[in-house]
């Protein structure tokens, strides 16, 4: 009974002592606390079971290391874009671009082919006018394309004619962001004769109204008739479709009439014949050399454009018409004149 009450006493002693380290703990540092904490839990041992404690030993708390906070990654500099290289034409294109000539001039292509351009179309204002000297020519009629006939192929309606047409070259040409008018005056009519005379009024007013129009777009179509009687038709498979093909008109002073810069003429409408046979192969008919000038002086970019003939359809001409004006895009834009 003695021995009980003895170590009831003890230990009321040790909680007192543990009680007094708890209470220290706030004003005593880390070091003494775990020193005052290990005396007073070896004390109570011994007073209790008469057994020494082994030391504790206390490793000082490790710092929680935060890693530094990396630093975002920087984004690499886009890779600039690459560059197409300009557009270039090498004398020896010349030799594969097939010429029909209609006159005496035989004029060094090679050259006129690397010849620089001195066109400018950028900005916002006209650059390309649209022109149909005979407006009422179409094609032949399939279903769904059907109009009232004025005769050998031709037509009032300009869903049907020659408008219609070149409204396809226009909408490319502007979508493309190359400032274009289209003039949809039926110059052929009433009157089949003097169109090509009315056809130049009409350009004189636009050149005089809007000064940078830098090419006159006069766009026709052929008429071939075969011994049968029936019309010869170009379409062609380009581009994976049938498309009527293009022939290029370029005029001269052959023929007598004042114009001096059909050689500049010639060596615009070469590069658009080559970039044509580049990118759609078929497309073009060979260029036709004229002795006739065609109203192509008036400015220094003009062109006659035959788009098919009389025996292809209207979806073909369009199909032609729409090859035609994207590649004109292309040369624009890949010599940098846009």
């Amino acid at each position: 009974m003695e021995l009980w009450q003895r170590r009831v006493r003890i230990t009321c002693v040790a909680v007192l002592l543990l009680a007094l380290v708890l209470r220290l703990g706030g004003s005593i540092s880390q070091s003494a606390q775990e020193a005052l904490w290990s005396k007073s839990a070896s004390f109570l041992l011994y007073l209790q079971t008469g057994r020494v404690a082994k030391p504790t030993v206390f490793s000082p708390a490790q710092p929680t290391i935060t890693p530094p906070t990396q630093a975002e990654e920087t984004t690499p500099p886009e890779t600039p874009p690459e560059t197409t290289p300009p557009l270039t034409f090498t004398p020896e294109q010349a030799q594969n671009i097939a010429i029909k000539y209609n006159g005496e001039y035989r004029p060094d292509l090679a050259a006129l082919l690397a010849q620089p351009v001195d066109l400018d179309f950028s900005g916002s204002q006209p650059r390309v006018l649209i022109i149909h000297t005979h407006a009422t020519e179409s094609y032949t009629q399939v279903e769904g394309w059907t109009y009232e006939d004025a005769g050998n192929f031709r037509t009032l309606d300009t869903s049907q004619n020659m408008i219609r047409v070149g409204q396809a070259i226009a909408d490319i040409l502007e979508a493309a962001g190359i400032p274009v008018l289209h003039d949809t005056s039926l110059n052929d009519y009433p009157s089949y004769n003097s169109s090509y005379d009315r056809t130049l009024t009409v350009i004189e007013e636009y050149l005089a109204q809007y000064p940078t129009i830098e090419m006159v777009i006069d766009v026709h179509r052929d008429a071939i008739e075969l011994s049968d009687g029936s019309q010869m038709g170009t379409a062609a498979l380009v581009g994976g479709g049938e498309a009527a093909q293009i022939m290029l008109v370029v005029g001269t002073d052959e023929g007598g009439l004042t114009h001096p810069n059909w050689q500049g003429n010639l060596s615009w409408a070469l590069k658009i014949q080559a970039q044509m046979d580049a990118i759609y192969p078929g497309l073009a008919r060979p260029l036709s050399l004229s002795t006739q000038r065609y109203n192509q002086h008036a400015t220094p970019g003009s062109l006659l454009v035959e788009v098919g003939t009389a025996g292809d359809t209207m979806p073909e001409a369009l199909a032609g018409a729409e090859a035609f004006a994207r590649t004109l895009v292309s040369l624009i834009q890949g010599l940098g004149l846009d």
